[in-house]
Parts: C-alpha cells; sequence; structure tokens
C-alpha cells in the first residue's frame, strides 16, 4: 500500500532574521503547504522571496520562529534528524562541493552512501558500486563513469550530484535551482534526466525550487508561489 500521508507538511510557518541595525526582518509569513508521496511539486518566486529559506527550514538546518513542520511524518523538533535526513536527497546549485580532486564520477555518486567528500576512508560494496553505475546510467553519464569529477562540465556535475543524492532511494529529493548557471544544452538535459527519472518505479517526491517558469518539470502538480516579501500568493 502505498503512503499517504505527506511527505512535507509546513503550518502557518513564520521566520525572521536580524536587521543589521538589529531590528527584526521578517523573511516568510504564515506559510501553510504540503507535498503528498510521489508528487513532483515546485517553489517558485522572485529572487529573495525565501524559498531557498524555507528548504531550509523544511529539512532542520533552520527553525522557524511560530509554527511547525513536519518531514516524512515527524515534527521537527521533536526527533533526531539525522535518521529523517538519511531518507531524503538534496541538491543545491549553488552549494560548494569540495570532493577529493582525485575521484571520479563513478566514485562521488558512491560517495552518497556515507555522506562523505572521499572515500578513502570508506569501503563501498560492490552492491553500492553497482547501483552507482546503474544511476550514472540514468542520469545519462555512464561514459563518463571513470571520468574526473573535476573536469565534468557543470551540467554533468549537476547529474551526477543527482544520482549522488539517489543512492539511498530517497523518500523525498530536493532540488534547489538544479539549472542556476547552466547554458540551454545543459539546461534541458538536467530537466530530462529528472523528468525521466520520475517515470521509473517507486520515484521519490520532487520539489524544486525555480524562478522560471519554463523550469517546472512535467507533471508538475503542487505549487507554491511566494511574493518577494515572503507571502504566500497561490
Amino acid at each position: 500500500m502505498l503512503p499517504t500521508a505527506p511527505v512535507l507538511a509546513i503550518d502557518a510557518l513564520h521566520f525572521s532574521r536580524l536587521a543589521p541595525d538589529g531590528a527584526p526582518r521578517q523573511i516568510l509569513t504564515d506559510i501553510t503547504w504540503s507535498v503528498a508521496p510521489l508528487q513532483i511539486a515546485a517553489i517558485l518566486g522572485a529572487n529573495g522571496s525565501g524559498k531557498s529559506t524555507l528548504l531550509r527550514l523544511a529539512v532542520g538546518y533552520l527553525w522557524p520562529q511560530k509554527g511547525s513542520v513536519q518531514l516524512l511524518g515527524k515534527t521537527l523538533g521533536e526527533v533526531e534528524l539525522a535518521p529523517l535526513r538519511r531518507r531524503i536527497g538534496i541538491v543545491e546549485a549553488t552549494a560548494v562541493y569540495p570532493f577529493d580532486e582525485a575521484m571520479t564520477a563513478l566514485e562521488v555518486v558512491v560517495s552518497g552512501y556515507f555522506t562523505a567528500l572521499t572515500i578513502g576512508y570508506v569501503h563501498p560494496t560492490p552492491a553500492q558500486f553497482e547501483r552507482a553505475r546503474h544511476l550514472l546510467a540514468q542520469v545519462g553519464l555512464a561514459p563518463q563513469e571513470p571520468q574526473l569529477y573535476a573536469t565534468l562540465s557543470t551540467g554533468q556535475r549537476m547529474r551526477v550530484l543527482i544520482a549522488r543524492a539517489l543512492v539511498r532511494k530517497p523518500e523525498l529529493l530536493i532540488l534547489d535551482e538544479p539549472t542556476a548557471g547552466l547554458d540551454l544544452p545543459s539546461r534541458e538535459a538536467v530537466l530530462a534526466t529528472l523528468a525521466r527519472l520520475h517515470t521509473l518505479s517507486n520515484p521519490p517526491a520532487i520539489i524544486t525550487v525555480t524562478h522560471h517558469l519554463e523550469e517546472l518539470l512535467p507533471g508538475t502538480s503542487n505549487i507554491l508561489l511566494l511574493s518577494n516579501s515572503g507571502h504566500t500568493v497561490a
């Protein structure tokens, strides 16, 4: 039987930061939203609307002043975060991933099992390597398996990171502006990869963050649209 509880449920969430003058600056106001299992969802809004901040609140990297977040059926603040995070995959285009420069594309994917930046101190199993090869093939990078990650194009690196996020079969895949900084062919390759992955058996729910309508994945059925001031528009 398929799960019916939301993989993410945000209720009446408020979040603010202190401005340089010491006054609180409201980033997100009264956000309520949920994402169902297997659903393709998106957070849409202009730069500065609080999209990435909302993702960080959703996975417990930040904490709201008001409201609650339930991730995979567990209320954040009431449970350990590490076991929950092992059940989700996160890819951030703007994050720095300082992998060991000697790592191949295959080794970077395998490192996702250990949330490590090197595999020099761990011992992946043959089954883990086999799944990593399978995922590289799914994202269209089987020929790049032995290539050094550092020599891949930006678009190829993004697809490797998506494969890395999928090695532990997450229930939720979160992608923060996955096509940021890519040229048109690379952007199309990443989007096609994500669309293809969701046609496979038992795919994860997907949440993408973007400010471009044309980057919404086919099959997107749930969109949270944020205003420039961090309010829900629709």
